[in-house]
């Protein structure tokens, strides 16, 4: 009996490559390293072909990297207006082309999700877009980027399936656009637990100033006593410099930039908190890895679906500097309460982002999309 062919899907992520090698050093976002979890682990399934598009970091045209077929390719946008209606002048689309995928999915607003969402109409080929922030979801993108925004609104529109981080942002995404979408958790692997002594207080993300890490270093100077680490990546170079030049002063502040993301572990498994002082986010990857590790979070505005209250995993300041600071100080002081907390957050990613479970959820959506196109024949 001849054996059932393999599902062929196409994760379209340009920034990804450096964390297939860590050799590569390049800075890529919190969107790229949740998709990475996900893609290496479906790369394990021998019921899916799992193939990748990336971009150019000097790799060899095509590797084979943890069970997934990664391909190398230029994914800027085509710079004429004439070039975007023919996919022979697209070395994107001719990539995908030549993949032959049935199902392709990409993440993050910009223009290589909206080539892929063209090449998959003009195809007939199922497309998939995973949000990556709140700004896709609430309008802002959409109203405050001009050509761009109406681009990105014309492929959610004609996104075959749209994924969402949080039950918000598919309430936002029903009300903004009239669109329905299906929540997924950000998952990761499971973390064992560990007695390595924790003290540091730690922020991960990139340097850009919507995230406010100023504010991290504020709350450093009110806590002289604890050990404070920036785990931050140099996305805006001139705004990083800025940065550093404040921390010179703040004895308690340790500052590791650009460390590859398999290192993280090694300062998550010191970590006792840790801190977010975005202005807004969807469901921070940071938080994710956080409860993996057994790590309460402590956040200045953002509490995705409210899970840092519902599930006391930590505590949501309200957008109050002072009480950021007071909900940090407790936290290191009653070992109690950081106890409660810390099991508290290992169960919830153990329950919510499991990365099994995850998986599994997205091979039934590329299953389900796929017997759907085969109804209409498209496909």
């Amino acid at each position: 009996m001849a054996e059932k062919p393999n599902l062929r899907v196409c994760f379209v992520s340009p920034a990804m490559y450096p964390l297939f090698n860590p050799l590569t050093r390049a800075v890529y976002s919190a969107a790229e390293l949740e998709l990475f979890e996900l893609v290496r682990h479906l790369g394990k399934d021998k019921a899916l072909d799992v193939n990748l598009i990336t971009g150019d970091f000097g790799q060899e045209e095509v590797e084979f990297c943890s069970g997934v077929l990664v391909f190398r390719e230029k994914c800027d946008r085509p710079v004429s207006g004439f070039s975007r209606f023919f996919a022979r002048k697209n070395p994107l689309h001719k990539r995908l082309a030549a993949i032959g995928a049935p199902l392709y999915l990409s993440a993050g607003a910009g223009g290589p999700a909206v080539e892929t969402a063209r090449f998959c109409h003009r195809n007939r080929r199922g497309f998939v877009y995973r949000v990556t922030h709140q700004r896709e979801c609430d309008g802002s993108y959409i109203q405050g980027n001009g050509r761009e925004g109406k681009e990105f609104r014309w492929a959610l529109r004609h996104a075959d399936a749209i994924v969402c981080q949080t039950e918000e942002q598919k309430q936002l995404l029903r009300h903004t656009e009239n669109l329905d979408a299906l929540v997924i958790s950000s998952a990761v692997p499971k973390e064992p637990p560990r007695a390595d002594l924790r003290e540091d207080v730690i922020w991960i993300g990139d340097a850009v100033e919507w995230r406010q890490p100023e504010l991290f270093f504020r709350l450093a100077l009110t806590l002289p006593n604890h050990p404070f680490t920036l785990l931050i990546n140099p996305r805006d170079p001139a705004y990083f410099e800025t940065l550093i030049s404040k921390t010179r002063d703040i004895p308690n502040l340790g500052v590791e930039n650009s460390v590859p993301y398999h290192e993280w572990p090694n300062y998550l498994r010191r970590a006792k908190l840790l801190v977010n002082t975005s202005r807004y986010e969807g469901f921070p990857f940071a938080f994710t890895l956080a409860f993996a590790h057994g790590i309460p979070v402590v956040s200045l505005n953002v509490d995705p679906d409210g899970i840092l209250d519902k599930h006391q995993a930590g505590l949501c300041a309200q957008g109050s500097e002072v009480r950021l600071a007071q909900g940090v100080h407790d936290l290191l002081t009653y070992e109690r309460q950081w106890r409660r907390m810390s099991e508290n957050a290992r169960q919830y990613a153990l329950k919510h982002q499991n990365l099994d479970d995850a998986a599994q959820e997205y091979r039934r959506l590329f299953d389900l999309l796929l017997v759907a196109k085969k109804l209409k024949g498209r496909i």
